[in-house]
């Protein structure tokens, strides 16, 4: 038996979520954290270093509270929210 075309558009909202907006949301942390660790005087290399491993970390969890969410439109609302904030910060940050 087939699921309904509204389960199936959840679920492949959910699965997009999951990973293309995972994907995004990390990278935008990666360089938020990278950014604010340099402005707080790490040396450049450590910072993105450090950042870039604990992306893996920060990735993991991002996939799986999309998958923990009750709808699929508040996955995608705190995706963005937390986008938008990350992003902020390097444009805020990362032009001095």
């Amino acid at each position: 038996m087939r699921a309904p075309a509204m389960e199936r558009w959840s679920l492949a909202s959910r699965v997009l979520a999951g990973t293309l907006g995972a994907y995004a949301l990390t990278a935008l942390l990666t360089a938020a954290l990278s950014v604010l660790l340099i402005q707080f005087g790490v040396d450049p290399v450590e910072a993105a270093t450090g950042a870039t491993i604990s992306s893996f970390a920060v990735f993991t969890v991002a996939a799986m509270a999309v998958f923990h969410a009750r709808s699929v439109m508040k996955a995608w609302v705190w995706l963005a929210l937390i986008g938008a904030a990350c992003g902020m910060v390097v444009l805020l940050l990362g032009a001095q």
